[in-house]
């Protein structure tokens, strides 16, 4: 059985138990995603929300749902266990299960009680083992009886991202390369191939399996950002679409110098008729106040510019004859 399928059968025996254990006035749907707060967008597999929160969009709630529940998959395997989790706890989802078949047959991790960016409880639920749950709503998980009969993966085809000509200095619609991505720009530029896609406090992460060429393909479609593989080429895993790192500003000397022979205009820097004021870069392209400042980011790491090495110490002088 792909792991594609394996996926599918999963959510789909998780269904059926949820939706019967909702509270009323919530709905239980798979396929929808959750905007959320800080600039985060996820798709969970499955989702438990009050039906007046499907209001923020097609195919997307608006706020934290009442339970999310991540089936991992080779590629989100480490996602699902350790970022997203704090995702989900820093934006208040009070309720967070994880599907895991790392181990063989389905087991169920539980994470309860968000607070100060943490859950607070976490329990694991094997095969064969049973847990009665009271919140997010009435419920006794048994992984033997929910995932019936064992299904197991074979490994899955590589999906690729599709081909995308060059763009411009910050393609179109998109916000300055230092800036996050909104979710309103970011839902408009999916790639077609990917496992899933997800947007984490401004930054795109693609699920699947990624090569180099990948990378090159990501760079022409978010120009001037780093694309960053988060495992080893050709393995299952993430890849992540940061800001660009921060550059330094020029010293005065350095400044003078360049105005005084002409030298024109590299790397993200911008012609005088098209510098931002003190206050657009302050919002940073019609964004939020803050969103011109350097990226920082409690779960995404951002690559920062390694420090030139010291110059190394001249050659001993040949002897004298």
């Amino acid at each position: 059985m792909s792991h594609t399928l394996l996926h599918q059968f999963l959510v789909s025996d998780l269904v059926v138990p949820v939706g019967l254990a909702q509270e009323p006035g919530h709905e239980c749907l798979t396929g929808f995603g959750a905007h959320l707060a800080g600039g985060t967008f996820l798709r969970p597999d499955l989702m438990v929300f009050p039906r007046e929160r499907a209001e923020g969009g097609p195919r997307h709630v608006t706020g934290a749902p009442a339970l999310a529940i991540e089936v991992v998959s080779p590629a989100s395997r480490e996602a699902d266990l350790l970022a997203k989790r704090d995702l989900y706890a820093r934006s208040g989802v009070p309720a967070y299960w994880v599907v895991d078949t790392g181990g063989g047959e389905p087991e169920v991790v539980v994470h309860e009680s968000p607070g100060e960016g943490r859950y607070a409880a976490r329990e694991r639920v094997p095969w064969g083992a049973s847990l009665r749950l009271s919140r997010p709503f009435g419920i006794v998980l048994t992984p033997e009886e929910i995932f019936r009969p064992p299904r197991r993966a074979v490994p899955m085809r590589r999906a690729a991202m599709p081909d995308l000509p060059a763009d411009d200095a910050a393609g179109p619609g998109m916000p300055y390369p230092e800036e996050p991505i909104r979710f309103d720009v970011f839902r408009g530029r999916w790639p077609t191939g990917a496992e899933k896609v997800e947007l984490w406090e401004g930054c795109p992460v693609f699920y699947g399996e990624w090569d180099e060429r990948d990378v090159e393909i990501a760079q022409r479609a978010y120009p001037g950002r780093v694309v960053r593989l988060d495992q080893p080429p050709g393995e299952p895993g993430t890849m992540t679409v940061l800001p660009a790192p921060a550059s330094k500003p020029e010293s005065d000397a350095a400044s003078r110098a360049a105005s005084e022979n002409g030298a024109g205009v590299t790397g993200n820097a911008l012609p005088k008729s098209e510098e931002r004021s003190g206050s657009d870069a302050a919002r940073g392209a019609d964004g939020p106040p803050g969103a011109g400042e350097p990226f920082e980011s409690g779960i995404v790491r951002v690559i920062r510019p390694r420090p030139a090495a010291d110059a190394a110490p001249p050659a001993p002088e040949a002897a004298d004859g």
